[in-house]
């Protein structure tokens, strides 16, 4: 007898040009094997009975059938039977077999990948960087490049048509952040599995800064850009009078903190309606709404943010654009509500750090592998996380100064000190709370550059309270830090105010600053942590233009000595070279020219190597029109 079907409803989902994607939700893909925890789903859909996943992500325990291992955001078994009889144990009934794919099917006696090198080490996904894995017994036909996935801290494969190129020894691929699977890279080993399910696993960690959330639409990615919504350059978010009252002022204050921070350290322009409405509905109705989850109880997550796209065409070309975004927070969280980071209780989570990292979501940005991150998948009890990473910085950057489209709304005006400072808040809830009287300081960005001399490290508050002085700390393993210098603060102030310092003896390798705010009682808070490298800057090369409309393209280099040789090789998807040309470094202001004359038009990819030791400075996936 055949297994029985369920209906298991997810949410988000394509629907013509209109799309949803949800945060800290769970996504199924085909072929998906697993212990799922079910219950009845209580929405109105047409299907009856329909059954949604109690926890969201965390009622997922997806099984690798060829590792054998399961995959969990918190709890992972390296065996999938330890996962059963945990399950029996605690439940005391049998395991019922049901007709499927076997466990860990047996592989051929062909050899384990191995993989030797790859480059970039760091990187950032969904914005169409190229990653070249290096190494043995890859394999003539193409297998799976996995990643660590930013949504679970498992892995998943990238696309098939993510995979540039592959060959027994070499694979050029894209770093995804977003897959048929549901994953998005992150930080950790990367994987070679060939088409025999053999697989190899890097030795080193590949890096990545931030992932910009690609949405996949008739098979192509399109990563989503921030446009006008409001008629004022931006978008407003509306409160529902389920938060917005004066039973949860010290919510409503926390929130305007966050949102206040993500506007100032990033510049997007998103404000307050200074009305609220009654609908608690987290729908596709033009609202940009901030609720409780009265309508959409959460399970398993502490908030939820839905980005909704809409597509709009210029000729054959498909641009999508960020139409609404809803966000969710669990009403019945063991919240922390207040301005003081440090009284937090060891059982609380706090409320700011939450809608700090779901505010990210709206602007596009995917999880990260870092726990210190904002956008980390996860908080813990009593963390905090309300400032951004240089690389989550960089992204939100990245993303909001993406060029604007041909078609579909303005782009957005960009915020800047002191506007961002500028938050009116509701009417209705537009008080003080019990516990937020003014921050000591309000934070803008905290962030560092090695330079000749050593490393600068720079920050900017928004306002200063009874500030007495800044420490600067420095680690090597970001858990031992001890104190490189005091800077004074000022004791009251709502300017904008920016501070600098210079590490001239900074450690070799990779140095974790710490950031402290000291208050004229003696109270401190820890500010934010930056890692910045010191050493030889890496060679920085940049190919342009591309596309190509002419016969020529131009090689910008930096940190390298003008005399210095490079070699280009240009080759099609295949492999196959199709020009090479050796030329000497110009110097640090005038480009090296590379002829693209008798070159078809068509995809190529460029490879450009020091030609010293073959060493590879750049990939480029290089269009010639």
């Amino acid at each position: 007898m055949a297994p029985a079907t369920l209906q298991v409803i997810t949410r988000g989902g394509i629907v013509g040009d209109r799309m949803d994607i949800v945060s800290e939700s769970v996504q199924y893909a085909v072929g998906d094997a697993g212990m799922f925890c079910l219950v009845p789903a209580p929405m109105d859909v047409p299907v009856t009975p329909a059954w949604e996943n109690y926890g969201s992500p965390h009622g997922f325990f997806r099984y690798d059938l060829y590792a054998n291992t399961v995959e969990h955001p918190f709890h992972t078994f390296s065996q999938i039977n330890d996962l059963r009889e945990k399950i029996k144990t605690l439940t005391r009934e049998p395991v019922i077999a049901i007709p499927g794919q076997e466990l860990n099917p047996a592989t051929s006696d062909r050899a384990t990948p191995v993989i030797t090198s790859f480059s970039p080490t760091t990187t950032t996904a969904g914005t169409g960087s190229i990653l070249t894995i290096n190494g043995s017994n890859f394999g003539a036909t193409q297998g799976l490049v996995r990643f660590v996935n930013g949504n679970t801290g498992g892995v998943f494969d990238a696309d098939v048509a993510d995979i540039i190129s592959w060959s027994d020894t070499e694979i050029t691929t894209l770093v995804p952040s977003t897959s048929s699977s549901f994953g998005v890279a992150a930080t950790g080993t990367i994987q070679v599995r060939n088409s025999s399910s053999e697989t190899g696993t890097s030795s080193g960690t590949l890096t990545i800064d931030f992932a910009y959330t690609n949405i996949t639409y008739s098979g192509e990615k399109y990563g989503a850009k921030l446009v006008e919504r409001n008629g004022d350059g931006g978008m407003t978010f509306t409160m529902s009078t389920s938060i917005c009252n004066t039973a949860d002022q010290d919510a409503v204050n926390a929130l305007g903190r966050a949102l206040r921070e993500w506007r100032c350290a990033t510049g997007v322009n998103w404000s307050l309606s200074t009305s609220s409405t009654s609908s608690t509905a987290i729908d596709g109705d033009g609202i940009n709404i901030i609720t409780w989850d009265v309508t959409v109880p959460l399970t398993g997550a502490v908030g939820q943010a839905t980005s909704r796209y809409s597509g709009c065409s210029d000729g054959p070309d498909l641009y999508w654009f960020v139409d609404e975004v809803d966000i969710n927070l669990g009403d019945g969280s063991n919240w922390y509500y207040c301005d003081n980071a440090a009284g937090i209780p060891f059982a609380s989570y706090d409320f700011q750090s939450v809608v700090f990292h779901e505010l990210g979501h709206g602007h596009q940005l995917g999880h990260l592998n870092n726990t210190a991150a904002v956008m980390h998948r996860s908080i813990s009890n009593s963390q905090i996380k309300r400032t951004l990473t240089a690389g989550e910085l960089g992204g939100a950057d990245f993303i909001i100064n993406q060029s604007a489209a041909p078609c579909g709304p303005d782009p957005m005006t960009l915020l800047s000190a002191p506007a961002c400072l500028g938050m009116v808040m509701p009417t209705a809830c537009d008080d003080a709370g019990g516990c937020t009287a003014s921050l000591p300081v309000e934070l803008l960005y905290f962030r560092g550059a090695a330079v000749e001399t050593g490393i600068r490290l720079d920050w900017s508050t928004a306002t200063e309270f009874q500030n007495d002085f800044f420490t600067l700390e420095r680690s090597a393993d970001a858990i031992a830090f001890s104190p490189l210098a005091n800077i004074p603060g000022e004791s009251f102030s709502t300017a904008v105010k920016t501070y600098g310092y210079l590490d001239a003896h900074p450690l070799p390798g990779l140095n974790y600053y710490r950031l402290r705010q000291t208050d004229r009682d003696g109270s401190e808070t820890a500010l934010g942590t930056v890692a910045i490298r010191f050493g030889k800057p890496e060679p920085l090369v940049r190919v342009y233009p591309n596309p190509a409309a002419g016969d020529r393209i131009y090689i910008a280099t930096e940190n390298l000595e003008a005399g210095e040789r490079m070699e280009l090789v240009l080759t099609d998807l295949t492999g196959r070279q199709v020009t090479r040309q050796e030329l000497e470094i110009a110097g640090p202001v005038s480009p090296s020219t590379l002829l693209l004359s008798g070159v078809d038009t068509g995809v190529y990819l460029l490879w450009i190597y020091a030609a010293e030791d073959r060493r590879l400075l750049r990939q480029e996936l290089l269009v010639k029109r």
